[in-house]
């Protein structure tokens, strides 16, 4: 799977797959909820709609899964001009260590060289967790820090309470669906990772559901469905494409 670009990018992009991110559209099947984009399955046992589950209600739900999932929160560096030093020096160690195996010269050039390039890393590293911080406003890290998605419903504590029996049950079901894991352990996928066709930061989530959908939640993510079934690579690169394309005009 290969996505080309015809200039040249600066952006990020991850891809990959999460079973808390998963637990969401399994529950969709299972009560048979339809949200937007999401609504061409049928059956359910619409339990948690009789309860108080609506399309809105689950979308904030989902948004706060994927949020605990965003790689920026991750990153603040305390300490910028602390830390690229520390770097450096650690570096320096691992060369020294093996000597015998290279012939870089650690000399004051070399080091000034490395602190430049660290420093740089690390301030675009702090700016996107400041970006992540201005793009949840209020967030409260704790709360997502950690949690199994189930906790992590705000509303109806009934719903709460079933949404925990339905987690204990998906433990046995989370890694169904094979063709996601071939997919994201194919070269091919990482060559969409090293050559983004965009100049923002995004991450592309492949979910379970039996039909191809594709649908970008702000600020950051790609939700792009996989049927478990045999995969056409072709039409998956150009699905993935299309929802980064698009997500480039929701960014604007």
């Amino acid at each position: 799977m290969i996505i080309s670009s015809n200039t040249s990018t600066t952006g990020h992009i991850r891809i990959g797959s999460s079973s808390l991110i998963n637990f969401a559209f399994w529950v969709l099947l299972r009560d048979g909820l339809h949200v937007p984009y999401f609504n061409k399955h049928t059956g359910g046992n619409q339990i948690l709609q009789h309860r108080g589950m609506n399309a809105q209600s689950w979308y904030n739900w989902l948004k706060l899964i994927l949020t605990q999932h965003d790689n920026r929160l991750f990153w603040h560096v305390p300490d910028i001009t602390k830390t690229a030093e520390k770097n450096v020096q650690s570096f320096k160690q691992m060369l020294d260590i093996n000597s015998q195996q290279h012939n870089v010269v650690c000399d004051e050039e070399w080091r000034n060289s490395q602190y430049q390039f660290c420093l740089q890393q690390l301030t675009e590293q702090e700016q996107g967790y400041q970006e992540a911080l201005a793009d949840y406003p209020g967030i409260d890290l704790n709360l997502i820090d950690e949690s199994q998605p189930h906790l992590l419903w705000q509303y109806e504590q009934e719903i709460k309470d079933l949404l925990t029996q339905l987690w204990d049950e998906y433990q046995l079901l989370k890694h169904s669906n094979q063709f996601i894991s071939n997919i994201l352990e194919t070269p091919k996928s990482w060559e969409v990772e090293s050559n983004p066709p965009t100049n923002k930061y995004q991450e592309i989530y492949l979910v379970d559901y039996p039909y191809e959908i594709e649908m970008f939640v702000p600020p950051i993510f790609c939700i792009v469905s996989v049927p478990n079934c045999p995969t056409d690579e072709v039409q998956l690169e150009s699905r993935i494409f299309s929802i980064i394309t698009n997500s480039e005009q929701n960014f604007d």
